[in-house]
This record gives C-alpha cells, structure tokens and sequence, in this order.
C-alpha cells in the first residue's frame, strides 16, 4: 500500500492526527488544505471530526481512491450523494467522550494495518484486501488486548457478534514471537466462528520478536451500513420498471427532488431518464386525460374494446410501448395484438 497522507479538514481534526503520533513513513498536510498538493504517491487519508456536508464534498472533489474518516452518521441519516458517488473508502468514528481519541485510535488501527509488518508475519489473503477495501460500504476498527491470546480473542470475537456483521471482517494479530502454533490455530477457529460462514474473513498474524508488545487482536469489519434515502427504499421496493418510474417522478412533481437528481435517480436504478419525462407529461402535464383512459379501460367490459383504446392513444404518441406494456399486464390483453392494431391505425391516419 503507499504512504498515507493525513489531509485534516478542520482544526480538531490536525489535533487529532498529532495525538495519533502517525509513524514516519506517514505525512500530513497543514490545515486549511490544498487538493491539488496531493500527489499521486502517497494514500490520501481525510479526517472531519464533524459530519458537515460542507467538509465532506471537499473530500469527495479528490477523484482517486482515498480513505475519509468521519463521525458515525446517526441512524437513518443518509450521505450527501457526492460521497456516494466518490472513490472513497468510508471509515465512519464513533464518538466516544473525547473525540480526539475516538479519532486518534482510529489512526494507530490505520497505521499497524499498513506498516506493522515484517518478514517473519504471514497471512491469509489479508494483504490483498487492504489494498483493495471496497468503496460503498463503512469500514470499522475494532480492537482487544490482553496478556494472554485466548483473552484478547474470546473479547474481540464477542465484540464481532454483538455489531451483527454482515459483510465480512480482516483481523490482524498481534503476537509474541513464543505464541505456540496450536494456541494460534485455536484462536483463529474462534475468530472464524465469530463470523456468519457466508461471509469473507482475512487475517494477517505479526509476531513481536522482542516479546514486548501485549496481545493484540484487530478487526476491520465491513458492512453495507450506508443508509439509503427514504426515497430511494421506496424505489427498491417497487418491482416494476414503471412502479420505480412512478415514484421518482411524484418526488419530482411535488418538488422534493430537482431536475438533475431526478436523472441521476433514474440512471442509478437502471430507467431511461427521457421515460421519467414521459411520464409526467402523461401522468403530471396531461392528467386529465390520463385519468378518463383509465376510467375508460376499467369501465369497458370487452377485452377487444379495450385492446382498440389503448391502440388508438399508442397510435396517437399519447402512451409509448413501455406504458402499454404495463397496461396490458394490468388489464390481462395482448400486448402484440394491440400493437399491430397501433401500426393500422398509423397507416391509415397518414394516407
């Protein structure tokens, strides 16, 4: 992995870098930061010890992969859709009673995942994962440490089970060089146990030759907590293209979301953005309209009377194939029927 870079976005936050004690192969930046005096060789590490959405854009403006240490969204709340749109690998803190500390913790997990090794330390395909932490989902430290190994990992597995994880964890372990191999076996049949069997697990072991350091048992635990919208769980709970359509245009039309986001919407959950402005013109623009179809449809008994009016409106440009589609599901006709019945009736009103 490259140097870090700790890049402080406020004041609190280059305090808590400093409390850290970051090692030597790490640098930071001087507060208020440049973006453009970041350069390609080092690992850029933003830190915000205040969820303001101000603050948090500004990391999302680096284009590259970079980690963003913030304070843990409360429940519910979801980011500002730069971020989620960013190449950042979310580490959100939680706040203790002095935030510094939260932070600076935080920032020694950060510092033995990427320098504490030696030629000695062996893993099991950890190394691979650090350096390839998947953007979109919150990375959480978690740490244990006691004089004896099955103390520190019977602490850190309960630690696992309590958060519910759902993605997967990388352990790293800190151990004296003495450590029996049978002893270290038995604590990683624990670790594992600790995590759902689905779910991917990595370790990385270290061994400190100078049987100085204690025990120490680390996790970085990944899970899908990134909160959707309240918006966005009504889109996903719509099965239909045009059940999907309909919500993000209603939350158009009644202004809770603007033009833009209404495209990026549509782009994010797989809809065609020009269907969206179809769809209010027909459902917003001409409502009238499309409510003395509807009625008309549910008060036609005959399944070719109602085949002949959606025809003559698809005929028309009033609905497109993607409407009649929908409609043809809803009134149990015959969507190719109705089509060729289209296609005659664009024949005839052009001669």
């Amino acid at each position: 992995m490259k140097p870090l870079l700790y890049v402080p976005l406020d004041e609190a936050a280059s305090n808590a870098i400093d409390m850290a004690q970051i090692s030597s192969k790490s640098e930071k930046m001087n507060h208020p930061i440049d973006l453009s005096q970041i350069d390609g060789g080092r690992m850029p590490v933003f830190v915000a010890t205040v969820g303001d959405e101000a603050l948090l854009k500004r990391a999302a403006a680096y284009k590259e992969r970079a980690f963003l240490l913030f304070p843990e969204p409360e429940e519910g709340k979801s980011l500002p859709k730069e971020l989620l749109k960013s190449r950042l690998i979310f580490i959100p803190v939680r706040l203790e009673s002095l935030a510094s500390l939260s932070y600076s913790q935080t920032i020694k997990s950060l510092e033995q995942l990427c320098y504490d090794s030696a030629p000695d330390d062996f893993n099991l395909g950890s190394e691979h994962y650090f350096q390839e932490m998947p953007t979109g989902l919150f990375h959480r430290f978690y740490h244990a440490e006691g004089r004896h190994l099955k103390e520190a990992v019977l602490r850190m597995a309960h630690t696992v089970r309590s958060i519910r994880i759902k993605e997967g964890a990388a352990y790293t372990l800190h151990l004296p060089a003495n450590t029996a191999l049978f002893a270290l076996d038995e604590a990683i049949d624990v670790l594992e146990i600790a995590v759902p069997p689905d779910k991917p697990i990595f370790f990385a072991v270290r061994f400190d030759k100078r049987l100085q350091s204690a025990v120490r048992v680390s996790a970085l635990v990944a899970t899908p907590d990134i909160p959707a919208s309240d918006l966005q769980r009504r889109i996903d709970g719509q099965r239909s293209y045009l059940g999907k359509l309909a919500v993000i245009v209603e939350a158009f039309a009644f202004r809770q979301i603007d033009e833009n986001e209404m495209v990026d919407l549509c782009r994010d959950n797989g809809l065609d953005p020009d269907d969206a402005d179809r769809f209010y013109d027909l459902i917003y623009a001409r409502s009238d309209e499309t409510a003395d179809l509807i009625r008309k449809l549910r008060t036609t008994p005959l399944a070719g009377d109602r085949e002949e009016l959606i025809a003559q409106k698809l005929a028309e440009g009033f609905i497109d194939v993607r409407i009649l589609e929908e409609l043809a599901g809803l009134f149990a006709l015959d969507a190719d029927a109705i089509l060729k019945r289209a296609e005659e009736i664009g024949k005839k009103s052009r001669v």
